[in-house]
Order: structure tokens, then C-alpha cells, then sequence
């Protein structure tokens, strides 16, 4: 139970001075008039009785009194119809498409490129209360979607976003990191998200990763990175360099994930969710109904009873 208005249980305060008052009427409690013969009057033991608890009778005023400042106070029985994650995350999946990407495999018969949609499209299909925006990358970044609650959309992007020919191959991290940021300038979501994942390091001369590490810092948007080391069958040439990554991912807030294959990837995508989950916490739906009527019937009755006893046996007799 809660009280929608408690600080007004404060006015219960006043009771014990109620209180007081009674029990110093009950010791006053005599008849007005001396009489010689009782019966005579119709007033014998009992009718004396009657009348040294007369002043008790206000107990019940009070009891009445009690009531309804409970009910001015707005009891509520409350409980818990479903708990469901909060609303408020936007995130931008920035997912390197270059040929090492196409060429390489991540641990197991996929991919990188492959590993690296199925997980991704496992990650948004979570997303049911999440807006996501998608931009891709080789030596330019390409934004395929903004931030939207369409996930469907996003899923078919994911699935067929070009793996190689419509960018120049390169790696341009630094620029997709910055544009990203860019989609989240203007979200006003609890939580800003940015996941960007490679297998190489930026090579393309212009937006460096400190920088677009100072630019998520200054808009409060955290930057988590995935790193694809290069696997036993990879060329020389292909080379991850995780130090730009862990200094974006620790100058914005985010964190740094190391994949050496499609289990880890997936396992960093799911912490990922889980962290920014519990930053926002979770939304507990609740069903209330208002305990007042009942308490204002109740105090009713009891002065009701005290009415009908003082006109009743407990009439005062001159």
C-alpha cells in the first residue's frame, strides 16, 4: 500500500491532544441535576452508567476523524502488473566493411563480415523499445540508416549492406566514429550509444579516433569498440590496433571488447546491452486502486453511531 499524499498523515499528530481532551471530560462526567428519588426520574444503575461513559462517546468521533485523514491522505492498494526496461537508449551499430573484413574468417567458417551481421541482427531484434541508426565504413563512411524504430528495416540494411565496390577499401574508423556521434547530436534518450567494431586501424588521413573519442566526450555519447584480432590465416598487412580503441572507449565512458571469434562477438554485444540497460534501470507498471471510499464510508458509519447513541440510550436528561 502507498499514500499518494503522505506528508498529510501529519494532521494525525493532532489525535493524542483529542485524546487528552476526552479522558479530562470522562473525570468532569456528572449529572446536571441532583435528584431525591432516581427512579423517579427513569434514571437507575444503568441509566448511571450510560451516563459516565457519555463522554467516550466522542472516541468514536475520533476514530472517525482518524479515518479521514488516512483517506484525505490517498491510500492505494498497488500491485505490480509487469516490469519491463526503461525507455530512453539510441544506439548507432558502425560496422567496418573493408576487404579484410570479406576476406578473413572469425574463429570458425564465417566471416568476419558474415559473424559480424548475424550478430548485429541478433542485437537489434532485442532492441523493441530501442531506436538504432547503421552506418557502415571503408576509406569513407556511409550512414544506411538514421536513428528509427523501424528494426525491420534496419535487420534487411544489416543483411544486405555491400561488403566491398560501392566505398573504396580502406579503413576510415575515425570519420565513421565522428559521423555516428553525429547521428546522436540531437536525441534527447537517456542513454546515447555508440558500437563501432574493426578489424584493422585507422588509415584514411582526416578524423582521427581521439578526435571523434573528443567529440562523443563533449555530447555525452559513449563509444563501445569490438576488436577482430587478426586470425593465423590473416595477411601481415591486416594488423588490429587496440590502443585507439580502448582510449575511445575509456574517454567516453564505453568499453573496450576484445573477439576472437562469433561466441565473443556476441557475448560483447549482449554486455554491452546489459550496461546500458542498467544505467537506465527498468519501468515497473503498476495497477493502483484508491482505498479512500471505503475509508470514508467507514468514518461515516462510526459518526452515524455516535449520532443515533446520543439521541438513543445515551440521551442527555435535563
Amino acid at each position: 500500500m502507498r499514500f499518494e499524499d503522505p506528508i498529510l498523515l501529519a494532521l494525525l499528530a493532532l489525535m493524542p491532544l483529542y485524546g487528552w481532551a476526552l479522558w479530562r471530560l470522562a473525570r468532569r462526567a456528572g449529572p446536571s441535576y441532583l435528584l431525591p428519588r432516581l427512579s423517579a426520574a427513569g434514571l437507575d444503575a444503568p441509566a448511571g452508567r450510560l451516563l459516565r461513559t457519555l463522554p467516550w462517546l466522542g472516541a468514536l468521533r475520533a476514530a472517525a476523524a482518524v479515518l479521514i485523514i488516512i483517506a484525505v491522505a490517498r491510500p492505494q492498494a498497488t500491485t505490480v502488473e509487469a516490469r519491463r526496461p526503461a525507455e530512453g537508449i539510441d544506439i548507432v551499430l558502425t560496422i567496418d566493411t573493408s576487404s579484410s573484413m570479406t576476406q578473413f574468417r572469425l574463429g570458425g567458417d564465417e566471416t568476419r563480415i558474415d559473424a559480424a551481421r548475424r550478430v548485429a541482427r541478433d542485437f537489434i531484434a532485442q532492441r523493441e523499445e530501442d531506436r538504432v541508426g547503421l552506418v557502415i565504413f571503408q576509406r569513407r563512411s556511409l550512414v544506411l540508416s538514421p536513428l528509427t524504430l523501424d528494426l525491420e528495416a534496419i535487420d534487411t540494411l544489416i543483411e544486405a549492406s555491400v561488403r566491398s565496390g560501392l566505398i573504396p577499401d580502406g579503413t576510415a574508423l575515425g570519420l565513421a566514429m565522428a559521423e555516428s556521434v553525429d547521428l546522436l547530436r540531437d536525441s534527447q534518450a537517456a542513454s546515447r550509444v555508440v558500437v563501432a567494431l574493426t578489424d584493422g586501424e585507422n588509415n584514411v588521413p582526416g578524423v582521427t579516433t581521439q578526435q571523434a573519442a573528443a567529440i562523443g566526450r563533449a555530447l555525452g555519447v559513449r563509444i563501445y569498440t569490438i576488436g577482430l584480432p587478426a586470425g593465423q590465416r590473416s595477411s601481415p598487412a591486416v594488423s588490429l590496433n587496440e590502443l585507439p580503441l580502448i582510449y575511445a572507449a575509456d574517454e567516453t565512458g564505453g568499453r573496450y571488447f576484445r573477439a576472437e571469434d562469433a561466441e565473443e562477438l556476441a557475448a560483447a554485444y549482449e554486455e554491452i546491452a546489459a550496461l546500458e540497460r542498467a544505467r537506465v534501470g527498468e519501468e515497473t507498471l503498476l495497477r493502483s486502486r484508491e482505498l479512500a471510499p471505503w475509508l470514508l464510508l467507514a468514518a461515516l458509519g462510526l459518526i452515524l453511531l455516535e449520532v443515533g447513541a446520543r439521541v438513543g440510550p445515551w440521551r442527555r436528561v435535563p
